[in-house]
């Protein structure tokens, strides 16, 4: 059975329960207030009756039609008759069938003690019979009931089952629209997801649902936001593919070419194997940061991480990086803020925080001219340590300076050099892992300056380690 179908038969239970629910409650209301009603006039009957039998006993017929007259005004009065002999008339001349009198003396014969109806005698012998009219209904009469439709000429039970049926009516309706209105937007979901199957990745459904605002509504609103980031990560895994067979293409392409070559004349062999070696590297590479990358875009754990003496970590950086400086005849040099502790520490992954600073050193130094100075600054704030890597090269272009932390981007500046186009998107994602940021931006009047923005590691926290 469809949700639909089960909402619908849901309601339509409750409403045809609450319906019975609603009917046998006043069904027992009215007969509870007609018993009662029934039972207080009965009992205001027989009080009546027996104060005019017994007027009558000491005053005759005379006190019987003075009691009766001084409850003329009563509803109740109305219900009890005196008949005098074998004239059959009420004594205060009110109209009643000689059926209904036979029947009361008939009923008093039978049962001379009844409160009803009784027989009693002047005292000139002659007869007179008392008795409430209806002395033979011992139900109490079902009050009239306020389900009347005016001017409908028709029994009350027809008015009743006919309001009866405009309600059931009216509520299979309400019942089928708020079935819809609650499997309405389900229905959108579903096609919404139908279509993100099928790879309409574009899909998007909360404009659809828009006019509500409840769980369902933000159930869209949340599909969406899982389909636009479906499609980026399906856009990045495209772009990544495109550019890795690209990347992949050229140095084959020369693997290739120099494979040929050592066919063509054995005799450079040895030189040819030494190119081949080249390219066999340069691919090593571009696999081992595409896994690298790979690796941190895809995993769901946080890099396994304990306490890092940063200034000795800085030290080794630039240590390790000044030998390839000299060739240039650069220089790398640190500068520390006095303010900061030789002890200072952070948490982090030093092989990966070390790639990280590697690959902005070694760019800077490809970038920056002969004879000129990276600086590596150290520096902080109130909760980050800021770390600025400072070159002499011709910096970014600014429109394309936001795109260089994309993978395989390479700016204008960069067409010549050698590289993957994977390092800063590598960085990148390292500081992220550490909870911090990098930002690139031009300096005048020329350079680039890549600053790290590390938090700095709460006292007394206790060294994070988590599989990777």
């Amino acid at each position: 059975m469809k949700l639909f179908q089960r909402i619908f038969a849901t309601f339509c239970a409750v409403i045809v329960c609450a319906i019975f629910v609603a009917s046998f409650s006043f069904w027992l209301v009215q007969n509870t207030l007609a018993e009662n009603q029934f039972n207080q006039r009965r009992t205001i009957e027989t009080t009546l009756m027996g104060s005019i039998i017994s007027a009558f006993k000491t005053r005759g017929d005379n006190g019987a039609r003075e009691i009766l007259t001084e409850w003329k005004d009563s509803p109740v009065s109305s219900a009890v008759y005196v008949i005098q002999g074998d004239e059959k008339k009420d004594i205060l001349n009110r109209y009643i069938d000689n059926y209904t009198i036979e029947r009361a003396r008939l009923f008093a014969a039978n049962n001379p003690h009844s409160n009803l109806v009784r027989i009693e005698y002047d005292r000139f012998g002659e007869e007179y019979l008392f008795f409430i009219k209806g002395w033979d209904n011992r139900q109490a009469q079902r009050l009239p009931s306020p389900l009347l439709i005016p001017g409908l000429p028709l029994a009350p039970i027809w008015h009743e089952f006919i309001i009866l049926s405009f309600i059931i009516i009216v509520g299979l309706l309400m019942a089928y629209i708020l079935a819809g209105n609650i499997t309405k937007p389900i229905r959108i979901l579903g096609n919404g997801m139908d279509r993100v199957a099928n790879g309409e990745l574009e899909t998007r459904i909360s404009q659809q649902v828009d006019d509500r605002d409840d769980e369902l509504s933000h159930l869209a609103i949340q599909f969406d936001k899982m389909a636009e980031k479906l499609e980026k990560l399906v856009a990045k895994e495209r772009h990544l593919l495109h550019h890795v067979s690209h990347e992949m293409r050229s140095p084959l392409a020369r693997m290739q070419a120099i494979v040929g070559l050592i066919q063509a004349q054995p005799q450079k062999q040895e030189q040819y194997l030494k190119r081949l070696e080249g390219e066999l590297t340069r691919m090593d590479t571009l696999v081992g940061e595409l896994l690298t990358l790979s690796r941190l875009e895809t995993s769901n754990m946080a890099l396994e991480k304990e306490s890092l003496k940063l200034l000795p970590f800085l030290g080794n950086l630039v240590e390790d990086n000044q030998s390839i400086a000299q060739k240039n005849g650069q220089t790398v040099a640190l500068s520390v803020d006095g303010k900061i502790p030789k002890n200072t520490t952070i948490l982090a992954n030093e092989s990966y925080l070390y790639r990280a600073f590697d690959n902005v050193i070694r760019n800077a130094v490809n970038y920056s001219p002969e004879g000129s100075t990276i600086l590596i600054n150290i520096g902080q704030d109130h909760k980050h340590w800021i770390i600025d890597v400072t070159d002499n090269g011709p910096g970014v272009d600014e429109m394309q300076l936001p795109h260089i932390f994309t993978a395989f981007y390479r700016a204008d500046s960069s067409a010549n050099k050698p590289g993957t186009g994977l390092g800063l998107a590598l960085t990148q994602h390292i500081i992220e892992q550490h909870c911090g940021k990098i930002i690139a931006e031009n300096i005048k009047p020329n350079g680039l300056r890549m600053r790290f923005i590390l938090p700095k590691k709460k006292t007394g926290s206790k060294t994070e380690k988590s599989a990777n």
